[in-house]
Formats: C-alpha cells, sequence, structure tokens
C-alpha cells in the first residue's frame, strides 16, 4: 500500500521574503523611535532588535535617513484611509462635527503609530510627494464642496489648504508636547478647526 504523500514545503519567494524583512526593519525602527527618540536610535540597535545582522540592515537601508524616509512614505500612504470615510460623511456633518472627526482620527492614527510624532521632530526633511498633497487638497475641497455647493473652487481649495495646516499644526505641536498634553492641545485645535469651518461653510 503506499505511503501517503508528505505536503510539498515550497520555498518562500525571494520578493516575498525581502519584503516581509523590509517591514520588519521598519516597525523596529518605528518601536525605537517612540522609545527613545530619532537621534538617539542606532542602525546597530534596529538591526540586534530586528533579530539581524548590521550586513543584512544595510542590505536594505544604506543609512538611517534612508530607514526614515521609507517609514514616514508608508505612513503618508496608510493615512490615506483615514480620510476616505470621513470625507463621505462630510455633506450630512456640521463644521463642528466634521472637525471633532477629522482631528480624532489623526490623533488615533499616530497613537496606533508610534514611530509617527518622533519622525516629525526629527532633523531630516520629510515631505509628502506632490501628488499626494494635490490629491489630499482635492478631496477637502469636494467634501466642503457638497456641504456647501455654492463656494468657488477657489474658495474650497483654500479652505482645504487651512484645514491641512491647522491638522499639521495640531500634529507638530504634539509631537514637541508631553503626551500627557495632547488631550488639550487636541481640544484646542478642533476648537480653531471647528469656528473656521463654521464660518467658510455658513449657508
Amino acid at each position: 500500500m503506499p505511503s501517503p504523500s508528505l505536503p510539498i514545503e515550497r520555498p518562500v519567494p525571494q520578493q516575498q521574503r525581502s519584503s516581509r524583512r523590509v517591514a520588519e526593519y521598519l516597525d523596529t525602527a518605528a518601536g525605537l523611535f517612540a522609545e527613545v527618540g530619532y537621534e538617539a536610535t542606532t542602525m546597530t540597535a534596529i538591526a540586534e532588535r530586528a533579530g539581524s545582522s548590521i550586513g543584512g540592515l544595510y542590505r536594505y537601508f544604506p543609512d538611517k535617513p534612508t530607514l526614515a524616509l521609507a517609514l514616514h512614505r508608508q505612513y503618508s500612504q496608510e493615512v490615506e484611509g483615514v480620510w476616505t470615510p470621513l470625507f463621505k460623511e462630510a455633506k450630512t456633518l456640521s463644521a463642528a462635527e466634521f472637525a471633532e472627526r477629522l482631528l480624532a482620527r489623526m490623533s488615533d492614527f499616530a497613537a496606533k503609530r508610534p514611530g509617527y510624532l518622533p519622525l516629525l521632530t526629527s532633523p531630516i526633511r520629510l515631505k509628502r510627494d506632490a501628488a499626494s498633497r494635490s490629491n489630499l487638497r482635492a478631496q477637502f475641497s469636494k467634501a466642503f464642496v457638497a456641504k456647501k455647493p455654492s463656494l468657488s473652487r477657489d474658495e474650497a481649495l483654500l479652505a482645504a489648504n487651512v484645514a491641512i495646516q491647522l491638522m499639521r499644526g495640531m500634529i507638530n505641536v504634539c509631537a514637541e508636547s508631553d503626551a500627557k498634553r495632547h488631550p488639550f492641545i487636541i481640544r484646542e485645535f478642533k476648537k480653531a478647526l471647528a469656528n473656521y469651518l463654521s464660518d467658510v461653510l455658513r449657508k
């Protein structure tokens, strides 16, 4: 009687292994940035915590700024998903509700990604690509026009820019402040954004 066949172990594709390893390095770096800060984190510490040799880490990231920029690009892509549900709800929300949900979503995003705020205060230059910035402004302006159809394109884009800058301001102030102060900072920015949008979107 023939013996039952054993499952064949298929090797994990090289590209899949590489992607998984890169994700491990980025997650490890994010944790260390949160614990000790960007400047105190070393490539050696990242490699050791990730269970890798320093050479293995350098294979994917030649230096810490390159790794940090890759982590920032990842966060920038992930944050797009924060806005989509809110934009769909914008027409039915008051200005205060929109401001509340917008900044609550942003603060929740930062809380779930411990490396996000430390990156913002790092000495390296972090910028979203032009296409992402333009898309975000467009999404905000569409949400505002849905709320107030009489807004011109220029008025909607200006309101979008102001809202984005207020949101960015909240993130930057939180990044430079003790975590205990974050609820108070968020509260003040919510009031500022709600007051601004109430004026812009008044019918």
